[in-house]
């Protein structure tokens, strides 16, 4: 890439144009919040597509509080019937048709620090454009109310990889940032079977083809948790034991099935390696005991922590991965 000084940067910077695509379904308590702390980032160049998922009380950029020179940057669609959170936002993310350098998604009820895409942008901007790249963050986890702190996601120690992705999501759809190649390449996937979660998806396929994905340690995003989240934090012994429990119950393995389902029918995207990874890792659920243990210690599967990857040892050789 050709080395740029300081002010050539800051000038490029700037002109680079983001696609944040917004999850809407009956989000009206917090959104202002969101929305407003993404028109209070540093980085302007940006446009919101929000996609309302058949809620009985539809978004209306009139029932907020908006300036003017704000309703300018949003752009609303509606479903005809709920898809659900993860295909609403992948297939809102592949019918936008206008250019754009970086991609994002962002929840419906979270707040931004205003340097969060500035920072994401500048972390991708190391990686050559025509690869695909991919960003993700820690975030801080707070209540119903703002007021309320209720710590931080967990600060991941190994590398992101395909090996990680195939069993875990490392960090959610709301940090997440990716250019324009990492846009097509998802555009290029088949979404019409069941998708777990558009992050991981993002996660699976970018670092399955060989994309770079850049892990961030630091922290750019309040995640608020509250009773109508969807999917929550995993920082407490309850959240913990709950995943313990959806192993042992063969909820995991069900969710595994969805996930390997989806990637083998867009097998034909991985690298040579992954793709070995992939059949290795199938393997090891079909086969007796040993082989078992034989293959998922070839796939080089894995997960972040010392306790994810007990549990997953274990759920392979008791078959619930």
């Amino acid at each position: 890439m050709k080395e740029l000084n300081k002010n050539e940067f800051n000038i490029n910077f700037k002109t680079r144009k983001i696609a944040i695509v917004l999850g809407f379904y009956e989000g009206y308590e917090f959104i202002n919040k969101q929305l407003q702390s993404i028109f209070d980032q540093t980085h302007q160049n940006f446009i919101i597509f929000v996609s309302d998922d058949n809620s009985k009380n539809s978004f209306s950029i009139e029932k907020l509080n908006i300036s003017e020179r704000n309703k300018k940057k949003i752009r609303v669609g509606f479903r005809n019937k709920n898809i659900g959170y993860a295909k609403n936002f992948l297939n809102a993310l592949v019918s936008i048709n206008d250019y754009f350098d970086y991609y994002a998604f962002s929840d419906q009820d979270d707040i931004w620090y205003p340097e969060k895409l500035e920072k994401a942008i500048k972390s991708l901007e190391e990686y050559p454009d025509n690869q695909a790249n991919l960003y993700g963050s820690r975030t801080e986890l707070i209540g119903a109310s703002e007021e309320i702190k209720l710590g931080q996601s967990i600060e991941f120690k190994k590398s992101p990889s395909f090996q990680n992705a195939l069993t875990q999501n490392i960090f959610g759809g709301n940090t997440m940032v990716f250019n324009r190649t990492a846009f097509d390449l998802i555009c290029s996937t088949k979404i019409n079977q069941k998708i777990i979660a558009h992050d991981w998806w993002c996660y699976q396929i970018i670092s399955g083809a060989g994309g770079n994905v850049f892990y961030d340690k630091n922290i750019f995003l309040k995640y608020r948790q509250h009773n109508t989240n969807l999917i929550g934090s995993n920082i407490s012994l309850k959240d913990k034991w709950l995943r313990f429990c959806k192993v042992a119950n063969g909820n995991f393995k069900i969710q595994n099935d969805h996930n390997l389902r989806s990637i083998i029918n867009n097998q034909n995207l991985l690298t040579i390696s992954n793709g070995k990874t992939l059949t290795n890792f199938i393997k090891a659920r079909e086969s007796f005991f040993l082989k078992r243990i034989f293959y998922f210690l070839k796939s080089g599967v894995y997960r972040q922590t010392l306790i994810g990857n007990i549990a997953l040892f274990i759920g392979i050789v008791i078959k619930k991965v």
